[in-house]
């Protein structure tokens, strides 16, 4: 990509995270007028934070296509590389590491077996049970596919402009957030 081009690409993304600023804003400040005994601000921040969200996975969506998988498979490929070698799990830890039901992994299992990404083999201390497991074919694509996610995440913390204090400090407050469930899920037990 030319130095010119890439500036025209940049300068769209910019005016189009202006827009959605200012979408943002407008909204925080309808609810202000409308609702002035509601503060709006954290509800505001969480709209924000979704759209964060939805961008990323857009890019996600973006590199798993680039190495020929869904969203939903490369992360699968991805929960099998972190595990270490030798980069097996049982379908039970990859729907709990996942957050998805055991229906969607066999899904899933199924269609990266066949498309050679991964092999079912038998648990060691358990022969009723299996393990799902990485061929050469699939850490090669989950190699390239958290290569591909780690230069896009670096390339948006450059172009945002954040400090590695405000991530660090962005990621304490995600933390926080998210305790609210584990909390909320301690209870529910």
């Amino acid at each position: 990509m030319s130095r010119k081009s890439a500036a025209r690409s940049s300068s769209r993304a910019a005016e189009a995270g202006a827009e959605t600023n200012t979408l943002y804003e407008d909204i925080e400040s309808a609810w202000l007028e409308q609702r002035p005994d509601l503060d709006m601000a954290m509800a505001c921040t969480l709209l924000r934070l979704e759209r964060v969200n939805q961008l990323h996975e857009m890019r996600v969506q973006e590199i798993s296509n680039k190495v020929g998988l869904n969203t939903g498979d490369l992360h699968v490929l991805l929960a099998l590389r972190r595990s270490g070698k030798p980069y097996e799990l049982r379908p039970t830890d990859l729907f709990r590491t996942l957050l998805i039901t055991s229906g969607a992994v066999t899904k899933r299992v199924a269609r990266l077996q066949e498309a050679g990404f991964i092999l079912r083999v038998s648990a060691n201390d358990d022969g009723r049970s299996e393990l799902v497991r990485l061929t050469a074919r699939g850490l090669a694509v989950a190699d390239r596919g958290i290569t591909e996610i780690a230069k896009g995440v670096e390339r948006v913390k450059k172009e945002s402009g954040l400090t590695d204090a405000e991530v660090n400090t962005l990621d304490r407050c995600l933390r926080k957030l998210l305790s609210i469930d584990v909390k909320k899920s301690a209870k529910h037990d």
